[in-house]
């Protein structure tokens, strides 16, 4: 008797299912840690008994440029751990030591074009997440979180240590990770490890487990084992890192004279259980944080501007949901810039602590305490968050709440549910609540390849509000090396409100795809071709018709065996505009609609230069007339201790409704004196603002978990006589110190 064919989602299931388990299961590569019974001092010289009487981990092999095969140098690992902390020594033979390229040592600095070492421990061996650490063979502290096998989130600051030392025949590092820093399941004694080497003159990766082009080290479900690990101790688990900040204030505009500045806080971590941290933050002060970048704006939408406050940051993966959980979010709002753009975040936590006033300036609104909690109980994550901010100005004192739990269930899937209460800028009352479903594998079909579909649904509830107050969607995304794609479709009702979120862009249907082929010639001096083609559609529902319709072909791109890249792309557009924009003042477009098109060369030179560039060069009709544009980025290494960048955009704007210019600059100092000390300078001007603005910033490490900023903001506003006059200044010195206990 015949059978009737399985429904796709069977056959879906079933794949995913399969794809539960690692390929080939029973070759997963596993190392015994060894148990000290000697100190061993952490000074990047592999002198003690310990490495030279044990058998290093080794078999490193290619991921490229010649996956499969041994690589050009060979890499000897070792993990030795006591009570109170892990080492892991790694030696990194090299024959040609003069090579070695190590122009970077600010802490969390990219490492992408240096020679350095990566490594991971998923610490609960539960397949998902993970640390991170890497170092170069200047001795950079690089550290972050790994949730979902995404890339690191690398704003992360663990207190570990790690020294190096360059020798005639390699370098080597010696890591030192205090079980105090880390959160782990005393019940499990193996943990989940993977390790990595660049060899940046060959531009070469070799890894220990998993060394496909399809895996990413961050694929912690690939990840080989260390095991072995009994006795580990966290101590009391409580860390106390109060703070003080001394300074003054200036603000011309507002005709203040200086203001002295005095004040305090401090952030109390404490581990409620071995895998469950409650971190508190008192009179929380951002003073050290880093500027935002610039961004012009030629939308009608809001841009996407990145957190990059530390108590946020930290284990922020946990409340990430729906789409930007499945690939990790990131770029320009409301699809107006380049990039697949931010469309639906549920929880975007610079919703707290800033605002905009009435000019649309962002302004810091006081947060007097907050309080996360973070961690696993058996299968679940969990993260809650509660935030008490302070009134200033016009914006009374708010109580916000987040909360996010996932259940954790095959490999790498999970469902999960979020709830955010409160709003930050309005006086009506706000909820959001959702859920989101994740079925993941990275042996799809048993090929080794990874694939996962994103199912997700919120509803709001703000007062004096009812109906079409949802948003829901869905995501296909397979991310492999030589084909790689994705589709999305995600709506959003015209009364759907994230108070605490982000969302450009409502009462719209927004579907997308992507399809990129990648082969690898090995010839003619080139690493990867890459041909592409990308589709974005939003349609209105409202009015029933296309809003915005991008299409972006890539006949062609070129990656060298060098690291310099080339590509070229075309781009025809529709804008509809429903009703009148004003651009810029005085230039207002009138409603239609608008098919326009640009042609985009992008040129990247290999960041091993002492000198590299990016050149982005854009022309084509836009609107009723046209528009130019030129992005040009130099940055010059002259060695570990000195970088310098500089950057520019320009835009020309030819409209039938007028005419305009609209520029960014910026340029960076940058000068570490050891890993520990470095001053960073960041200048910023743009002709939107006709603001010049200053951050500088020198951060010393006395030791991990005890530093001193020195931060001077300052800002000039351009005049009509095209002086620029004195604005705003801020002078802070803040200290932190931990106490552990």
């Amino acid at each position: 008797m015949l059978r009737r064919p399985a429904p796709a989602w069977t056959l879906f299931l079933t794949a995913v299912v399969l794809g539960g388990l690692p390929p080939s299961a029973g070759d997963a590569r596993r190392a015994q840690a060894i148990v000290l019974s000697e100190p061993v001092r952490v000074d990047g010289v592999l002198s003690e008994s310990v490495w030279r009487s044990h058998p290093p981990i080794g078999g490193f092999i290619q991921v490229e440029p010649r996956p499969g095969e041994p690589p050009t140098e060979a890499t000897r690992v070792w993990v030795a751990y006591n009570k109170d902390v892990l080492y892991v020594a790694v030696f990194c033979e090299d024959r040609q030591p003069d090579r070695i390229v190590a122009r970077e040592m600010a802490r969390d600095a990219f490492l992408m074009s240096e020679d350095n070492i990566e490594l991971i421990l998923d610490t609960f061996h539960d397949n998902r997440n993970a640390y991170y650490f890497a170092t170069n063979p200047a001795g950079i502290l690089v550290d972050g979180r790994i949730t979902e096998s995404r890339f690191p989130n690398r704003e992360w600051d663990g207190i570990w240590y790690v020294r190096t030392s360059i020798q005639e025949d390699g370098w080597s590092a010696e890591f030192e990770i205090p079980f105090k820093s880390l959160g782990f399941s005393p019940s499990v004694d193996s943990w989940g490890f993977n390790i990595s080497r660049h060899l940046a003159r060959n531009r070469e990766t070799s890894r220990w487990a998993s060394p496909s082009l399809d895996v990413r080290l961050s694929h912690v479900s690939r990840a080989g084992a260390i095991t072995g690990l009994q006795g580990l101790s966290q101590g009391v688990g409580l860390d106390v890192k109060p703070y003080g900040i001394a300074g003054f204030t200036r603000d011309v505009e507002a005709l203040k004279r200086v203001q002295g500045l005095r004040d305090g806080g401090a952030d109390i971590f404490y581990r409620i259980t071995s895998n469950l941290v409650s971190s508190t933050t008192l009179n929380t002060d951002f003073a050290e944080t880093e500027a935002d970048a610039r961004q012009v704006n030629l939308t009608r939408f809001s841009l996407f501007f990145p957190e990059k406050r530390s108590f946020f940051l930290e284990d922020a993966g946990v409340f990430e949901f729906g789409p930007g959980s499945a690939v990790g979010g990131g770029g320009r709002g409301g699809g107006g810039g380049r990039g697949r753009g931010v469309d639906l975040l549920p929880f975007f936590s610079r919703r707290i602590g800033l605002a905009r006033d009435e000019d649309g300036k962002t302004i810091e609104v006081p947060i007097r305490v907050g309080q996360k909690l973070t961690g696993k109980v058996g299968r679940f994550d969990i993260g809650l968050l509660d935030v008490q901010t302070g009134a200033t100005g016009n914006l009374e004192a708010k109580n916000l709440a987040v909360g996010r739990v996932k259940a954790n269930f095959w490999n790498q899937s999970y469902i999960g549910a979020i709830l955010t209460h409160g709003n930050p800028t309005g006086v009506e009352s706000n909820t959001l609540a959702g859920v989101d479903l994740r079925l993941g594998t990275s042996n799809f079909l048993n090929r080794g390849k990874n694939f996962s579909l994103t199912l997700y649904g919120v509803r709001s509830r703000t007062e004096g509000v009812k109906g079409r107050d949802g948003a829901y969607g869905f995501q296909v995304f397979y991310p492999n090396d030589r084909f790689s794609g994705d589709f999305s479709s995600m709506t959003i009702q015209e009364n759907f409100h994230a108070a605490l979120g982000f969302v450009p862009r409502k009462n719209v249907r927004i579907n997308s795809g992507r399809f990129e082929f990648g082969p690898r010639p090995r010839r003619w001096k080139i690493r990867q071709l890459s041909f592409g083609l990308s589709c974005r559609d939003y349609y209105h529902l409202g009015y029933q018709s296309s809003e915005t319709a991008r299409i972006q072909v890539t006949p062609l791109e070129i990656q060298f065996e060098s690291g310099d890249r080339v590509q070229y792309s075309w781009s025809p557009n529709l804008e509809r505009l429903f009703e009148p924009f004003e651009i810029r003042d005085g230039v207002s477009i009138p409603a239609g609609a608008y098919w326009t098109g640009f042609h985009r060369i992008n040129v990247f030179t290999s960041g091993t230069r002492r000198l590299a560039a990016r050149i982005d060069l854009e022309s084509g009709s836009f609107y009723t007339g046209t528009r130019k544009q030129a992005d040009l980025d130099l940055i010059w290494r002259k060695n570990r201790h000195l970088n310098v960048s500089f950057g520019t955009e320009q835009n020309w704007v030819r409209l039938r409704e007028g005419r305009f210019n609209a520029r960014i600059y910026s340029g960076r100092f940058d000068y570490s004196f050891t890993p520990l000390i470095g001053l960073s300078s960041l200048v910023q001007y743009d002709s939107d603002s006709q603001n010049l603005g200053l951050q500088a910033r020198l951060r010393w490490i006395f030791k991990p978990g005890n530093e001193l900023y020195a931060v001077v903001n300052h800002s000039w506003q351009e005049d009509l006589l095209n002086r620029f006059i004195s604005y705003q200044s801020r002078v802070g010195l803040k200290l932190n110190y931990t106490f552990r206990f």
